[in-house]
């Protein structure tokens, strides 16, 4: 008869967690998703700003989006190096292209943002990781795609007013910075009024951008509120998880030292 101290649990295989590619920062996020759609949008308005006279008040309007832009991106390489679990290989291979197309005032490195485009298409390699992604978090995507939609109109609609607005006769808007201007306080819903559409075009244009606005702010109010409520959600599920385990825990142990005395007074009744 074996003793009951010589029962040993059979062994237990160890499974280890899959060692991440460094530079794969996200995984397939609506982040990166985000990220290679503003990169498309960047690489677009600084083609068609090279195409057009550097003189020009359109070309300096693209060129303010382009600094916002530059702005964003180095934003994301700050981000990229907190969250990179090897900092230095990020910095020194991927990292060196991020840095590069976040400097504005050398034209030629703008276009590395070709680097942060070929990272996130590595990243989502088939329709069903892009799937994924939607399912993961429904609205962290909806999120991402209300921004980029959002960003567009923006530029568009500025780039728009600026073009029927300085060609008409007593409009205040005729210059790129007068512009920008505009479209900020138009976004926010401020409208000081120093600068105004006279045209109906430009007018119907700047309904279109107050709704822009209104809608963006509310979408992004709405997302931080679904961020607390994660966040209280899963602290109240995680504490109330811990509990259980701990409970099933020492049933176990109790169930365990049950079938040790069991098997204890069997052999003692066998001997």
């Amino acid at each position: 008869m074996t003793d009951s101290h010589d029962i040993e649990p059979p062994p237990t295989k160890s499974t280890k967690a899959p060692q991440s590619d460094p530079t794969d920062l996200h995984h397939g996020s609506s982040y990166d998703l985000f990220i290679a759609v503003v990169s498309v949008v960047s690489l677009c308005v600084i083609t068609w700003q090279m195409l057009l006279p550097t003189d020009s008040e359109m070309s300096r309007l693209l060129v303010l989006f382009d600094w916002c832009f530059c702005v964003g991106f180095l934003m994301d390489y700050i981000h990229n190096i907190v969250v990179a679990d090897r900092k230095l290989k990020y910095i020194f291979t991927w990292g060196l292209m991020d840095l590069a197309s976040s400097i504005p005032v050398i034209p030629g490195l703008r276009y590395a943002r070709f680097a942060r485009l070929i990272r996130a298409l590595q990243i989502f390699r088939s329709i069903r990781i892009l799937k994924q992604v939607y399912h993961r978090d429904h609205a962290a995507f909806a999120v991402s795609v209300t921004m980029l939609v959002g960003i567009g109109i923006i530029i568009g609609v500025t780039a728009m007013v600026l073009h029927i607005e300085s060609t008409t006769h007593g409009a205040s808007i005729r210059t790129a910075q007068d512009a920008a201007w505009w479209a900020v306080v138009t976004v926010s819903t401020v409208g000081y009024g120093d600068y105004i559409p006279v045209t109906d075009t430009g007018r119907t244009l700047a309904v279109v951008l107050m709704i822009t606005g209104i809608g963006l702010f509310a979408t992004f109010a709405g997302a931080l509120a679904n961020i607390f409520m994660k966040r209280i959600a899963g602290g109240g599920e995680a504490s109330t998880s811990t509990s259980s385990t701990d409970a099933r825990l020492k049933q176990l142990e109790a169930n365990h030292a049950e079938l040790l005395q069991l098997l204890r007074d069997r052999t003692s009744s066998t001997d």
